[in-house]
């Protein structure tokens, strides 16, 4: 009777623990298959069926391999498990639910070490999946429009005459390109005078939404502050002496909804750097003499030859607004930083200038080298006046000879003894100073657009260079 007793108690332990055993299955978010040694299904839980579309009754007691003649899925774990006897993985699509699980079957052995129960974990990876295909295609279309831009920089800049074959002007012009494309503003362009400021300003304007709208330029060195504030602002009448009876709106008024292009801005007063700071912020300003505020949405492109964060520490440039125009930066490097440009450069302004002036002068390897290791301090624009004036007075149509002679041979970049080019160094001192003299001064006058530029380029007060160019009728 005891031993009956105790096995009634042992058969109530093992509902018990099946029970248990059941609801921790049924209670995994991953599905959960058992099949036996020979491949027959014993058991699924609840996410299996909802993970496949189908209920406990219809697999339990079948051969996996049946379901899989019947693509329930497309493949199996459990026969593979079979097979090499070792815990497999693999990625299974389901056909009725469309979904993509990821399983891991995992066999377990007898006492004789043969298989006895083949355990399978399900995990749904459809909306991993999803993402990942989601971020395969942003990638795609991310690299589709980096080589858009590619495309730009070479076939759009190109028509605005930017000669880009080295890597450094290729990144510039990309970066501007995709700050136009953006509709990015307070976009700071420094560079050393002569390397195509303005122009990147242009293609700036010329490749945004706004190429349709306005693109108005001030030289911000070209005028005293008082009517430089005038310029940008405009004025309301009888605002000062000799100011028009009808008022004027400035630069900024007019160049609503397109782009201002402020160039030599590190030569701005500090008191207009304060009212330009102003605008900026709140992209609203008073004329001068007016009380009327007026609203003005616009880009606005800096330029300067100068160095900005220098002349911040000096106290002649305002941090804040240093850093307000430089949101983004693009320094445009020096010519001689750039020689891979150049062959493209003399290309493009020796057949413009052939075309100018009726003409076909050619420019031979030798002359493309000695260009090519010149340090030209007068940047693309001392190119340009080196090439059209051999066009105009070579008598020959190779140029050659004239280039060499203009670059002085002294691919240095140190001064030479005769600033022409030719003839006989002069022994006398006074003599070979005025010649000195003279060629700094033409070297000035070719980076510098005023007698103030050009005093402060040769550290030397403004009235010394009227004098002195009078002297050398210059």
């Amino acid at each position: 009777m005891k031993n009956i007793e105790n096995r009634m108690i042992l058969s109530g332990s093992n509902a018990e623990l099946i029970h248990r055993l059941e609801t921790i299955i049924d209670s995994s978010s991953d599905g959960i298959w058992v099949c036996d040694g020979k491949g027959i299904v014993v058991t699924i839980n609840k996410a299996s069926e909802r993970l496949n579309g189908i209920q406990a009754e219809e697999v339990i007691g079948f051969d996996v391999k049946s379901l899989l003649e019947k693509n329930v899925f497309d493949k199996s774990v459990t026969t593979l498990v079979l097979e090499t006897g070792d815990r497999e993985t693999i990625l299974q699509h389901v056909n009725k639910t469309d979904r993509l699980l990821l399983l891991t079957a995992t066999p377990t052995f007898d006492d004789e070490g043969n298989i006895q129960l083949v355990v399978v974990n399900e995990r749904d990876m459809t909306e991993l999946d999803k993402l990942q295909k989601q971020y395969k295609q942003s990638q795609k279309v991310n690299e589709k429009y980096r080589e858009k831009l590619t495309g730009l920089s070479l076939l759009e800049l190109e028509r605005h005459t930017i000669i880009a074959d080295s890597n450094k002007m290729q990144q510039i012009l990309q970066m501007s390109l995709k700050l136009s494309h953006l509709g990015a503003t307070n976009i700071l362009i420094t560079g050393a005078s002569g390397t195509g400021k303005g122009l990147l300003a242009k293609v700036i304007h010329k490749n945004s939404t706004r190429k349709n709208n306005p693109f108005i330029e001030l030289n911000c060195a070209a005028l005293p502050e008082n009517l430089l504030e005038a310029e940008l602002f405009g004025y309301e009448k009888g605002a000062f002496t000799g100011a028009s009876e009808k008022g004027k709106a400035g630069l900024f008024e007019l160049a609503q909804g397109g782009t201002l292009f402020l160039d030599e801005i590190g030569d701005m007063s500090i008191n207009l750097q304060t009212k330009l700071l102003k605008y900026l912020d709140d992209k609203q300003f008073r004329r001068v003499g007016g009380t009327k505020i007026i609203q003005v949405e616009c880009i606005t492109i800096a330029a300067t030859n100068r160095d900005l964060l220098e002349r911040v520490r000096k106290n002649l440039f305002r941090e804040d607004l240093y850093y307000r125009l430089s949101s983004f930066t693009l320094d445009i490097p020096s010519l001689c930083d750039r020689i891979d440009d150049i062959p493209g450069l003399v290309r493009f302004y020796l057949e413009k200038y052939n075309k100018k002036y009726d003409t076909m002068k050619m420019v031979g390897s030798t002359a493309m080298s000695s260009l090519q290791n010149y340090s030209f301090p007068g940047n693309i624009r001392e190119l340009k006046n080196i090439l059209e004036n051999a066009v105009v007075l070579s008598d020959d149509d190779g140029i050659d000879g004239y280039i060499l002679a203009a670059v002085d041979g002294n691919p240095s970049g140190e001064l030479s003894s005769d600033p022409e080019g030719g003839g006989t160094r002069p022994t006398d001192l006074t003599t070979a100073l005025n010649q000195v003299e003279r060629q700094l001064l033409l070297r000035a006058k070719k980076n510098c657009r005023t007698t103030r530029q050009i005093a402060e380029y040769l550290n030397i007060s403004q009235p010394s260079v009227v004098r002195k160019l009078k002297k050398y009728d210059l």
